[in-house]
């Protein structure tokens, strides 16, 4: 077994919930481009890397900056809401290799969600991919006092599940996610899911379902190196 940077053993599991077990960060790049739309503008790809990770009211002002229309943040961060309430309450699949990875957290670590987004759309988010039920804990923005990538909700997870921060391993896909579980003192499996390789986090891995991902995933949670089939 892998153990944290304390020296400890990995104890929990601690999962960013869009883009990296529900393929919903392509709703969030729809739901802001058609804002932009509606505002004569084109949402760019360096938009979207601005805006990646944050949460939905720094989403709301970062696009109103981007936009020139300062004091609207907030009137775009409800829009953007509303928007991806309607786009996720349809049926979605897991990511490839989010079901298995957390069958094989089953009777090894605790397991919880830590979402920068509110519990609303978490909720919603997991229940389209028959995900509700499946961690222990389920932690969104208003749960800590700060969003990511502050360290607070990533203490709050922690917390919740009984553990030191040093005894998680926390799976992210934007830099603002790594940053916030580093500055809590948590290692960072990184799985990016816009563009690039390196997301700042201590592992990258291509896919949750890559041979990689296996091998990684076995030395962080069991000490048998061969584990179990995932």
């Amino acid at each position: 077994m892998v153990q944290t940077q304390s020296g400890r053993a990995v104890r929990a599991a601690l999962f960013d919930c869009d883009g990296l077990l529900v393929s919903t960060e392509n709703y969030y790049t729809l739901a802001q481009e058609e804002i932009f739309a509606r505002r004569g503008q084109e949402f760019t790809t360096e938009h979207k890397k601005r805006v990646l990770g944050h949460s939905i009211p720094e989403s709301g002002e970062l696009m109103a900056e981007m936009l020139s229309r300062p004091g609207d943040g907030r009137a775009i961060a409800d829009e953007l809401l509303a928007r991806m309430e309607e786009l996720v309450s349809e049926p979605a699949d897991p990511l490839p290799g989010v079901s298995a990875l957390i069958d094989f957290c089953e009777g090894r670590v605790a397991k919880a969600v830590v979402s920068n987004a509110p519990r609303s759309l978490v909720d919603a988010t997991l229940r389209s991919a028959g995900l509700t039920g499946r961690m222990d804990e389920v932690i969104a923005v208003e749960d800590a006092p700060r969003p990511k990538p502050f360290p607070d909700l990533y203490l709050r997870g922690a917390a919740a599940l009984g553990v030191e921060p040093n005894e998680c391993i926390a799976f992210e896909d934007s830099p603002t996610g790594v940053r916030a579980a580093h500055a809590a003192g948590i290692r960072v499996v990184g799985v990016p899911s816009h563009g690039g390789t390196d997301i700042g986090a201590d592992w990258h891995v291509r896919s949750l379902n890559s041979l990689a991902a296996r091998a990684l995933l076995i030395g962080l949670f069991t000490s048998d190196p061969d584990g179990p089939a995932m």
